[in-house]
């Protein structure tokens, strides 16, 4: 997924979503109290995690 589709697709969910940073599967952004992730096949957190790297190891699971 570009970044761009990223941001527009996780901003539907989260309106205060940036920093946006490639993950292997998806994409980590910053979000209310902490991180988030969108996958590539546009799936959205709903819970934030408290860190980036947390972020990251949900993405596939």
């Amino acid at each position: 997924m570009k970044e761009e589709t990223a941001i527009e697709s996780a901003r539907e969910v989260w309106p205060e979503a940036e920093g946006f940073g490639r993950a292997a599967d998806g994409w980590t952004f910053r979000c209310g109290g902490g991180y988030a992730w969108i996958t590539d096949t546009g799936r959205v957190a709903t819970d934030p995690e408290g860190l980036r790297s947390h972020a990251r190891q949900r993405i596939t699971a």
